[in-house]
């Protein structure tokens, strides 16, 4: 019987860390506010891992976050100019807007 009290534990707190969400309190407790990278407003692709892995499709004209390891000069245009991509594979990359809903 302990076996598998042990194994529904386990499993309860497997669960519990793969929650979204998690990873936006942390952000909050180091300080971040609603606006801080990683945001994404255009989703892209996504992995099926869970916690996805997803890239997002916005545009900047100003260029990219400095925590961004993948930045490229897009051929969309953002104000008349082209803008810059981030296209870094990033853990719940698609979970929160870096501008409110409209």
């Amino acid at each position: 019987m302990r076996p598998l009290v042990l194994l529904v534990a386990l499993a309860i707190v497997a669960v519990l860390a793969a929650l979204p969400g998690l990873g936006t309190a942390q952000l909050r407790a180091k300080g971040a506010t609603p606006s801080a990278w990683p945001c994404c407003n255009n989703c892209g692709s996504c992995t099926r891992s869970l916690p996805p892995q997803c890239v997002c499709r916005d545009v900047s004209p100003r260029g990219c976050d400095p925590a961004c390891n993948n930045c490229v000069r897009s051929n969309s245009t953002v104000a008349g100019r082209r803008g810059f991509q981030c296209f870094d594979r990033i853990k719940n990359f698609c979970e929160r807007r870096c501008t409110p809903v409209v």
